[in-house]
């Protein structure tokens, strides 16, 4: 005879969950955020020294091209002198119609500026002047004393952004 006894409580048995759950933790998120800072921060020193490359190469050419035209323009006056002093080509009242019309400038033909109607003022330029070599422009000024031979330089004969002109005058 099983009686059934009436307990004021009634026990279930249940079953405990011992899986393990993974901990809630905020450092991976932070090793992400470090990791594309210090990403961040070598990306930018590679840009700015790429940037600091770039400007040094290009002042590195411009400084090039600056001596280039220096140099040309110091060959005007030195041709410029050398047609005056020596050859005597350029005497005071001198006017389009009796200076000549070109001459020989190391190796190179300079013509006159045919537009030019004033007198004792005189502007040579090189014949070729649609080249990319260096070239340069004289100018002779008798007008009055003291006289004056202007040279211009340019590292190149074409018209360009890239176009670096130097200029020199000498009085004597």
């Amino acid at each position: 005879a099983n009686k059934a006894v009436d307990y004021p409580f009634t026990v279930e048995p249940t079953m405990m969950n011992h899986t393990s759950q993974p901990k809630s933790s905020s450092t991976g998120g932070f090793a992400m955020l470090f990791t594309v800072l210090i990403v961040g921060l070598i990306l930018s020193i590679a840009i700015s020294i790429s940037n600091l490359t770039l400007k040094q190469a290009v002042l590195s050419n411009l400084a090039k091209d600056s001596q280039i035209a220096f140099y040309q323009a110091d060959a005007a006056v030195e041709c410029g002198l050398y047609q005056d002093t020596a050859l005597g080509l350029f005497p005071k009242g001198s006017t389009s119609g009796t200076v000549p019309p070109e001459f020989e400038c190391g190796n190179r033909r300079m013509v006159l500026d045919q537009f030019q109607e004033n007198t004792d003022q005189f502007t040579y330029t090189f014949a070729d002047t649609n080249t990319t070599v260096p070239c340069f422009s004289i100018i002779f000024d008798k007008s009055s004393e003291p006289y004056r031979v202007q040279g211009f330089g340019y590292n190149t004969c074409t018209q360009s952004a890239r176009q670096v002109e130097r200029a020199l005058e000498v009085k004597y």
